[in-house]
């Protein structure tokens, strides 16, 4: 008696094994977007922190990235952008811009703002109009609403 799979059996089982992979990698590829935008908003947080603390002690924000206390090690920090793995970081005069080198979107993390009403701040998510999955990841965090074209990160 001969044993094994008949024809059918095998293209139904290829069959099978193509669905799930058409649905999982989709899933795959969001996760792995995400992932990358909590390391951006991590990293930059981490620099926007040292910005304040240099602007609470100097009164004026930091220039260059030289100014802060955070180290990077290898990195050319004497300009206002720095690259580092997949992000470009620019000190901006009342911000930070964290810009995705794999595209999609750029956060924008606002120094806060005194005023009589209090204290405010924000971080933006900005897609790039041309790309539906950074619209995805910055309208699908939670709370996030629209401003312009960015959509705020509470």
């Amino acid at each position: 008696m001969n044993k094994g799979f008949t024809l059918l059996e095998l293209l139904v089982a290829v069959m099978i094994m193509g669905i799930l992979a058409s649905i999982a990698i989709p899933q795959y590829s969001r996760s792995v977007r995400r992932a990358e935008m909590i390391e951006g908003l991590s990293q930059g947080k981490t620099i926007l922190d040292s910005a304040l603390r240099f602007k609470a002690a100097n009164g004026l924000p930091p220039s260059t990235f030289s100014q802060l206390d955070v180290g990077f090690d290898g990195i050319n920090t004497e300009s206002a952008s720095m690259t580092e793995g997949n992000f470009t970081y620019i000190l901006n005069h009342d911000s930070l811009t964290v810009q995705s080198n794999l595209g999609g979107y750029y956060l924008e993390m606002e120094f806060p703002i005194v005023t009589n009403a209090g204290v405010t701040s924000a971080i933006y998510c900005c897609p790039n109009p041309g790309d539906k999955n950074g619209e995805w990841l910055c309208k699908s965090v939670s709370g996030g609403y629209s401003v312009g074209t960015c959509y705020e990160i509470k």
